[in-house]
């Protein structure tokens, strides 16, 4: 009983051994039928154990025979477990590589074959895949058309390629192999290069682009561009050194130093190079090399490998906006019948980080001999930098492009050949003129020395031009600004500047004068109004009598000018030292002014304080204004001020306090006087529309009775009749509108917050019903909140908008713009501009005065006095309004808050 227990347990530990083994085991008997199999046979070979009992061993090795069988028996019995690689067929006809290893079963009365099966297939792809990157190393190495080469850590030679060998002289690279510099070049040459070797695999730092010259025999230089790289092992350990040389003999000596350069950055980016990749059609699979991994910022350790499929990598690179140009490209290199075709294309991806760069790449396709795509072959480059300075300079030109537009700078061109300058619409538009008035964008210098300078300046251009024609700096040199007055072409007089340089031509005598024009007649006016302050303000000076003095804090004493001792009128012997002797001065009552204005100073550093001082029994006001210099530490120095006499002033406002008092009395009894006036022109304007009207009426009335008491009237009676009638209650709209006009001057102002956005949308929205069956197109931008009373504002836009819709009714499609424009000098201006009929700009200066119009009543119905009424109300606010337009071209009408 315990020997068979014994034998069950041992069958168990068997059969558990087979099961949990690593490889494929296969129990078959000496006519190679098979009786057993472990789970990994099953599940490699695609068979349950039951199917697996029912096979032959020829039936799962591709290939077997019955006399190879034999020999494998032999070979058992003569050496012991042969081994053989084959290839195992599964149930679905797939078929992988395989080791198998052969030995006896003993039984207790039979002899079985016991197979253990390996599956090799990825071994053998990775030989396959080594194999196919040697090949294409070799072919890059003598393709190359420069030597080549690696080195050990003891700067030995190890592999070089046919280009180097023939550079030496030798037959084969076995003579080369295992030498080092010295051996090769001598002890001179061979010293430098190899501790620049030594000092490369110390410090793992390439070299790039080294020089090397080398004495040889015969007397002559040779000279070679070489770079030299670190080899590291996968545990970034130093393992020698690669490097690649080239002679650069035959350059000439005057482009030497050029050409050089440009190898330099050649072998830069061969060496730090482009990241290469291969695309299986079949198979869907990319493969990339380390390169390809840094320009993504990322290794091959992280990523699992050097493969990946198309869509992981669309997914973990491709930037999701670029993913269908991607794809568009691959299906256009997949479909094109051309077998050399190839593409450069520039497109975003997407870091791990999640941060977006740029890739240039470069590709070609292969082909079978049906013509179909089977691989693809390509490079990236990472040309993020790239791509942000080009978008940095393309923003920048933006910039320039707005800010020249802001600046209003009109260009202009000189050609001397041709006498004639030629302009753009800016510079005409500074001079308040147009291509179509001056007959085109090109005119001679004399016709503009005769239409836009004043009588002072006539010479200027001539003067400019001649000085710049004979001038004998460079080329490029000759740079000048000039300011100058000009005729502007509505009459006005301004102020131009000019900035301009000559580009010359020393072998034809000519050039040519570029230059930009800017209007500063606003500056020149400011300067002349600052020049008039300037002079008006140290005439003040002078008048107000002030001198500057010094007080050292730490020292406790004044430093007094001349001008100051006069301005206070200290005798020499009274001149005040320190602060104490000062405030000796000073009458009691004031001295805490100056005590307490001292203490602020010191914690504001400033000073600034009014106060009296008594000298020779007389009293004078004075004020001290000054301001705290420190030390490098922090600490008080001094107070560096001036002093002012300001008795004069002390005494007029006394006076001033005085009248002011009186001043206030009179203003309450005019002001009564004042409500009074208004309440008669009150009843007065009530007066006007109650006794106006009642004419009104009874013309009206009695109009009307007589058209209907007339008899078979002739035509003519009856237009005189309507004439009257539409005159009277046109005299009765105008009365209303004077009497709204006179309320709105009288009428209180409400300042609140005001939404030009939501103000303009309701006004607009009651002029719909008035416009169903018209075609407007409304262009309207965001507009800013200001502070007014929104009531009147309203009327202003009411009014405007009102214009811009009755003045383009004859339009086939109304266009009305309500815009702001910026920065217009701290203020707010809106515009409101259609394509109407506009009008004539002689007769601008009429539009807002009130009963005044442009057109024909019959023409466009209105008063008149609803842009004197916008008028009235912007003036209200502060503000201005004004319009451009042109007969046939619109009106724009400009409010200014």
């Amino acid at each position: 009983m315990k020997s068979q227990r014994q034998q069950f347990l041992s069958a168990a530990l068997c059969r558990s051994v087979i099961d949990q083994a690593p490889d494929c085991i296969i129990i078959m008997d000496l006519e190679w039928c098979l009786l057993d199999a472990n789970h990994k046979a099953c599940n490699q070979l695609g068979y349950s154990l039951e199917e697996m009992l029912q096979l032959r061993f020829d039936e799962i090795e591709v290939g077997f025979t019955a006399d190879k069988g034999k020999l494998y028996l032999q070979d058992l019995r003569n050496n012991g477990t042969p081994c053989f690689e084959g290839s195992k067929m599964k149930k679905d006809g797939t078929v992988f590589e395989t080791e198998t290893k052969l030995s006896f079963l003993q039984g207790d009365e039979q002899t079985f074959l016991l197979a253990f099966i390996r599956n090799i297939s990825r071994a053998r792809e990775a030989e396959r895949k080594l194999q196919e990157e040697k090949l294409l190393v070799d072919a890059l190495m003598e393709s190359i058309p420069d030597s080549i080469y690696f080195k050990d850590l003891a700067a030995r030679l190890i592999r070089v390629n046919q280009k180097l060998v023939r550079d030496i002289g030798a037959t084969s690279d076995q003579e080369l192999l295992g030498k080092n510099d010295i051996d090769l070049f001598g002890e001179s040459f061979g010293q430098k290069t190899m501790a620049i070797d030594r000092e490369i695999m110390r410090t793992g730092k390439p070299r790039i682009g080294l020089i090397e010259r080398r004495e040889l025999d015969d007397g002559n230089t040779n000279w070679t561009l070489t770079t030299k790289v670190p080899l590291f092992n996968p545990a970034g350990e130093i393992i020698g050194l690669a490097g690649i040389s080239r002679e650069i003999n035959t350059i000439k000596e005057a482009e030497e130093k050029l050409r050089i350069k440009e190898y330099q950055l050649s072998m830069a980016s061969k060496i730090a190079g482009l990241g290469y990749w291969e695309y299986d059609v079949e198979k869907n699979l990319y493969t990339f090399n380390d390169h390809f991994y840094e320009v993504y910022h990322t290794n091959a350790e992280e990523m699992g490998g050097y493969r990946m499929s198309a869509q992981k990598f669309s997914n973990l690179f491709l930037h999701e906006e670029d993913k269908n140009l991607i794809a568009g490209e691959i299906k256009i290199a997949l479909d094109t019948p051309d077998p050399d075709f190839n593409k450069h294309l520039e497109h975003r991806i997407k870091y791990l980080n999640g941060e977006t760069g740029y890739v240039s790449v470069n590709f070609f396709v292969v082909k079978n001999k049906e013509g179909k795509t089977i691989r693809t072959y390509g490079a990236n480059q990472n040309i993020t930098q790239r791509k942000l300075a080009e978008q940095a300079q393309q923003e920048r030109e933006t910039q320039l492009l707005m800010a020249n537009k802001i600046a209003k700078l009109g260009y202009w061109e000189y050609d001397q050949t041709t006498n004639l300058l030629t302009v753009n619409d800016q510079f005409l538009l500074l001079h308040r003129t147009t291509a179509k008035e001056m007959g085109g964008y090109s005119f001679s210098p004399q016709t503009y020395v005769e239409r836009f300078l004043l009588p002072d300046n006539m010479n200027i251009i001539q003067e400019e031009f001649a000085a710049a024609f004979y001038s004998r700096q460079s080329l490029d040199g000759y740079q000048r600004y000039r300011e100058f007055r000009v005729f502007f072409e509505n009459g006005e007089i301004g102020y131009l500047c000019s900035h301009y340089a000559t580009i010359k031509d020393p072998d034809k005598g000519v050039y040519k004068t570029i230059g930009v024009n800017q209007d500063i007649t606003e500056r020149k006016l400011a300067e002349l109004a600052l020049k008039e302050k300037e002079s008006n303000l140290q005439k003040a000076f002078e008048i107000s009598a002030i001198g500057p003095y010094r007080y050292h804090i730490k020292g406790d004493q004044y430093e007094w000018s001349e001008q100051a001792l006069h301005v206070i009128g200290f005798a020499p012997d009274q001149i005040p030292l320190d602060f104490r002797s000062f405030l000796d001065m000073m009458p009691e009552a004031d001295r805490p002014i100056l005590l307490q204005a001292v203490e602020q100073a010191a914690i504001k550093g400033k000073l600034d304080v009014e106060h009296r001082i008594l000298i020779d029994g007389q009293t004078k006001w004075l004020r001290f204004k000054s301001h705290q210099e420190d030390d490098k530490d922090g600490e008080p120095l001094t107070s560096v001020g001036i002093v002012q006499d300001i008795t004069e002033r002390k005494l007029v406002e006394m006076e001033l306090t005085s009248y002011r008092e009186h001043l206030e009395s009179l203003v309450k009894e005019r002001t009564v006087q004042l409500e009074n006036i208004n309440k008669d022109l009150e009843a007065f304007a009530y007066s006007i529309s109650h006794d106006l009207r009642g004419p009104l009426r009874h013309i009206n009335g009695f109009a009307n009775i007589l058209r209907r008491k007339l008899i078979d009237p002739p035509k003519s009676a009856i237009e005189y009749i309507d004439l009257i009638s539409n005159s009277s209650k046109r005299m009765g709209t105008m009365i209303d509108g004077l009497l709204h006009f006179s309320r709105l001057g009288r009428q209180q102002m409400t300042h609140s917050t005001v939404d030009l956005n939501r103000l303009v949308t309701e006004v607009i929205r009651t002029f719909k019903p008035d416009i169903e069956r018209r075609r407007v197109r409304w262009n309207i931008s965001a507009l800013p909140t200001i502070q007014g009373d929104p009531d009147l504002l309203k009327i202003v836009f009411e009014n405007l908008i009102s214009n811009a819709l009755k003045y383009t009714r004859n339009e086939s499609e109304a266009s009305i713009e309500i815009n702001s424009l910026p920065n217009h000098e701290h203020n707010h201006c809106i515009y409101i501009k259609d394509n109407g009929v506009g009008f004539d700009m002689d007769y601008a200066d009429n539009l807002f005065g009130v009963f005044q119009r442009l057109h024909k009543e019959e023409e466009f119905e209105g008063t008149g006095i609803g842009l004197a009424h916008a008028q009235q109300i912007v003036k209200k606010h502060g503000g201005s309004i004004r319009a451009t337009a042109a007969p046939g071209k619109g009106a724009t009408f400009y409010v200014i808050l």
